[in-house]
């Protein structure tokens, strides 16, 4: 009972209206192409409230894809700090936000993405719009047919590692807080909200079942990472994943979980911009060393590296995968090499005794 509570509905609008007087409020919006995006909600009612799991990763709002990180500038007006250098600005982004319609598999990239960036060696500008960000998450009620959460424990519903929590019972939502700050924003409003009776645990239950039973998709990675560690997955295979990667860099942008970026400075009038942009190691620039060399020049090991990085670093160096079933990359990868095949392939390898 603790931490659960219904709204209705219909107080839903007024309750994240409150919410944005002292936060942005981000939500899933139709953009001019159609497609929904995670953008600034000027007009509550045009937050899609059935959008599906295949959303935009909202990670651009904790690891933006182009992050100003300082300005030094060089305006003759500026105060001097010392000769010739007349002012640093720290441009770490300071918003509060609330980011609401995020799915479980998203939200389950959190716990990793803490551990990647506030680990041994802390992230200040992860940190910061971190701290600030409170994310309210949607359980998928109707998952995709790309999406395989369910079989990395990573969704539908979560039991830990969200904010506020919300299922779908049709006319209200069963909401549930799992941090401190969730707790904190529900009970600032306590009267928009009441606490569930035994039918709507009922009724939560039976979506949770209802949702389940619509995976079309059910993948683990533990088998396919013990193949991997036995040897039992050749060159030749991954001769194969390398010889049908376009390189365009879509499974690593729309993936939650990639982190990879690079740092350049960018030469204005008045001044010089840090900043730090997506990159990914699937691109053979990424790893050039001072005189030219590319230690990974050829593409079958920048492959191999990329799911070697998802399957066997990950888990050993953060405690899981990295990967949580959202299934985006199965929709960009135009190869069909996304990690729902490739582990399927790898699989059947066992089956078929053609990995020995």
């Amino acid at each position: 009972m603790k931490g659960e509570w219904i709204l209705d509905k219909n107080h839903l609008s007024y309750w994240l209206r409150q919410l944005r007087k002292d936060r942005q409020l981000i939500g899933p919006l139709r953009d001019e192409g159609r497609d929904i995006v995670f953008r600034t909600v000027e007009n509550i009612h045009e937050i899609v409230l059935d959008c599906p799991a295949s959303l935009p990763s909202p990670k651009e709002f904790l690891f933006p894809q182009y992050e100003p990180m300082l300005r030094l500038n060089s305006n003759p007006s500026s105060p001097p700090l010392r000769k010739g250098v007349r002012a640093v600005e720290d441009l770490t982004d300071k918003n509060r936000r609330v980011i609401f319609g995020v799915r479980s598999c998203d939200i389950s990239t959190l716990g990793l993405l803490d551990k990647f960036y506030l680990g041994k060696y802390r992230d200040p500008y992860y940190e910061q719009r971190r701290k600030n960000t409170l994310f309210i998450s949607v359980v998928c009620n109707n998952p995709e047919p790309t999406c395989f959460c369910i079989g990395l424990a990573t969704g539908p519903y979560l039991e830990k590692g969200f904010d506020i929590q919300l299922t779908d019972l049709g006319d209200r939502y069963f909401l549930q807080t799992g941090s401190a700050e969730g707790a904190r924003t529900v009970r600032s409003m306590a009267f928009l909200f009441r606490r569930p009776t035994k039918l709507d645990y009922e009724d939560q239950y039976e979506v949770f079942l209802s949702s389940k039973a619509g995976f079309q998709k059910r993948i683990g990675l533990e088998g396919v990472r013990q193949m991997i560690l036995s040897g039992r997955v050749k060159d030749d295979f991954w001769q194969w994943v390398a010889g049908r990667c376009f390189e365009c860099g879509g499974c690593v942008y729309e993936c939650p979980l990639c982190t990879c970026f690079t740092v350049t400075d960018r030469v204005y009038p008045d001044g010089i911009e840090r900043v730090r942009l997506w990159d990914t190691c699937l691109f053979k620039g990424f790893t050039r060393m001072a005189g030219g060399v590319i230690p990974n020049e050829k593409m079958v090991l920048r492959t191999k590296r990329w799911y070697y990085h998802k399957l066997i670093h990950y888990p050993e160096t953060l405690g899981d995968f990295g990967c949580v079933g959202c299934g985006r990359c199965t929709i960009t990868c135009p190869g069909k090499i996304d990690m729902a095949t490739i582990a399927t392939k790898i699989k059947g390898l066992a089956l078929n005794g053609d990995g020995e």
